[in-house]
């Protein structure tokens, strides 16, 4: 969820091959295992801080310091873009949903390194 958030914020996502290799690179790998990402000034200048903070809470590497889903909905920065309808988070618990969910932003990732 992390990373597809920062795409949505700012056009790219946070790990990226370097100097135009393609796929999932060993640098790639070691900065995505470490959580190694920036927020550069010109894409971030217009996100605001309470945005951002939301956005590294999601991409802690220790789960037991990433943000919850119960979390992210709460917070005050995600509540202001959304109504007062209530949101069914049950499909999201299912296992095999959660699978899906998970083999779809995969392939999506390699689509999008691939090119």
């Amino acid at each position: 969820l992390g990373v597809i958030t920062y795409i949505l914020l700012c056009g790219y996502p946070p790990f990226y091959p370097k100097h135009d290799e393609n796929g999932l690179t060993p640098g790639m790998e070691r900065r995505i295992k470490a959580g190694r990402y920036e927020f550069f000034e010109d894409d971030w200048a217009d996100v605001s801080e309470e945005a951002q903070l939301m956005v590294r809470r999601m991409l802690m590497v220790d789960p037991e310091q990433r943000i919850t889903i119960d979390e992210i909905l709460q917070s005050s920065w995600l509540s202001e873009f959304v109504s007062d309808r209530s949101i069914d988070m049950s499909s999201l618990v299912d296992p095999e949903n959660l699978n899906q969910i998970q083999v779809i932003i995969i392939e999506t990732l390699r689509i999008c390194f691939s090119s």
